[in-house]
């Protein structure tokens, strides 16, 4: 028996990974049906007026989400993400799940905390946990004043540097500025973040369009935002954001070699204005 874990990823890790891209047509229970892209949308977002009047209108919003995981049609577990209002104008972007598939089991625990400022996320410190089937794990990382970065226990290779810049992200927070990018209508999304294993990581994703996404909500429109690979064939993310809700994180699913590797389905959603 192959004893390499059921998870290529965790949870957080397709979110950090989705809140960036993905590939068109999914084989499983809960596939997109397709539509054009929506030039509407563009046009909209584009508008002056219109990004100021949704930027005062969705801002952050708290938020609780529940969203199963699939791969290949069998559902693994599930995960929670929400965000909290602390004082001193900081945020709480959490996110816990568990997964089990035959003898494996996977628990993870990701926490960011943030600042939010100019439409732009200040992180400020961050934690990941993990336990079950193989070795558990454990990192946290400051983001110190005068640019300091602590990494505790810092990787033994390609460490992140120990000072940082100002725009800088974690791969939580990350998530919320996608999530920020999307209300104030921006299509071309870079971000240099320090991952979960302390390194530093370059993500570039791309506005796809409008697409019908079914989800355990029912159906609704969605942004389709879509990871760039280069020199990577038969990668592909994908990730669907609801501005119902939002333009909260729907759908995440991800292909790798070809084989798909997990698909992340919305299935609760509960809101209250920060």
């Amino acid at each position: 028996m192959n004893n390499q874990s059921p998870f290529p990823t965790s949870l957080a890790s397709c979110f950090k990974t989705a809140c960036v891209g993905l590939l068109a047509f999914c084989t499983s229970v809960h596939a997109v049906q397709n539509e054009s892209i929506s030039s509407r949308y563009f046009q909209a977002q584009n508008s002056e007026a219109n990004s100021e009047s949704q930027v005062q209108g969705l801002d952050i919003v708290s938020f609780d989400a529940v969203y199963d995981m699939y791969r290949q049609g069998d559902l693994l577990g599930e995960g929670n993400r929400t965000l909290i209002q602390l004082e001193d104008n900081k945020y709480q972007l959490s996110l816990e799940s568990e997964l089990e598939w035959l003898i494996f089991s996977d628990n993870r625990k990701e926490v960011s905390t943030f600042k939010m400022s100019d439409k732009k996320i200040t992180p400020l410190s961050f934690t990941y946990e993990r336990s079950g089937t193989g070795a558990d794990k454990s990192l946290s990382i400051e983001f110190a004043p005068d640019n300091q970065l602590v990494i505790d226990p810092r990787p033994k290779k390609k460490a992140a540097p120990t000072t940082r810049e100002p725009h800088w992200l974690d791969e939580m927070s990350m998530h919320m500025q996608i999530q920020l990018d999307l209300i104030n209508g921006k299509s071309d999304l870079n971000y240099t973040i320090v991952s979960n294993e302390g390194r530093l990581k370059e993500y570039q994703f791309e506005v796809i369009g409008e697409e019908l996404i079914s989800t355990g909500m029912g159906r609704f429109k969605a942004i389709k935002v879509a990871r760039v690979y280069e020199n990577r064939k038969f990668y592909a993310q994908h990730a669907w954001f609801i501005p119902e809700l939002n333009y909260t994180l729907a759908r995440l699913w991800r292909m790798k070699k070809g084989v798909e590797q997990y698909d992340l389905v919305i299935k609760s959603y509960t809101s209250s204005t920060i």
